[in-house]
């Protein structure tokens, strides 16, 4: 399925498994300490919305690249590694799911060590998702990302410099031009 028409929904969508994933790894640390089931099931529900979430942002993420880069000469590397970090939050967020579902399903230890590890991958998700939420904040307010000011793209600093670089290829022809 093609996603692109989310793109313009990027800075909306990515709300969504910020603060479900870090709520989710929250209750489910709390329930695990007080041996609350109310907590861990709370937790459950929201781990599948914030999964959604961050699938839906990862998504929307892949069209709302294209302006920052190409128009505003937002550094690729700023968003790629943003992206990576997104995809990575979305990876940890599902298999953390997929653990906890697969630990109703055993019994004794095996079920507890699996529900461990469901745990672990909770915390690496909501730690993922804050640090991918960072790096969002500093391609917008460090390098302007899909920022405008009266009805204009705002240009990086960086978008300058590229223009003046050669592209790939275009030195070469240059110096066979002279």
């Amino acid at each position: 399925m093609n996603f692109n028409f989310l793109g313009p929904f990027h800075p909306q969508i990515v709300h969504t498994p910020i603060v479900l994933l870090i709520f989710s790894a929250f209750f489910a640390l709390v329930g695990r300490l007080t041996d609350r089931d109310w907590l861990k099931k709370a937790s459950l529900v929201l781990l599948v919305f914030g999964y959604l979430g961050a699938f839906l942002a990862v998504q929307s993420g892949k069209p709302a690249h294209r302006v920052p880069e190409h128009q505003q000469g937002v550094p690729e590397e700023a968003i790629d590694t943003h992206a990576m970090v997104g995809k990575r939050t979305m990876w940890l967020s599902g298999l953390a799911l997929v653990a906890l579902l697969g630990a109703t399903r055993l019994k004794g230890g095996a079920a507890s060590a699996v529900s461990g590890l469901g745990l672990i991958l909770q915390l690496l998700a909501a730690g993922a998702v804050g640090y991918t939420g960072y790096l969002g904040g500093k391609l917008t307010y460090e390098h302007g990302a899909n920022v405008k000011v009266d009805g204009q793209l705002v240009k990086s600093i960086h978008a300058a410099e590229r223009e003046h670089e050669p592209r790939p290829g275009e030195a070469e022809e240059e110096g066979e031009k002279k």
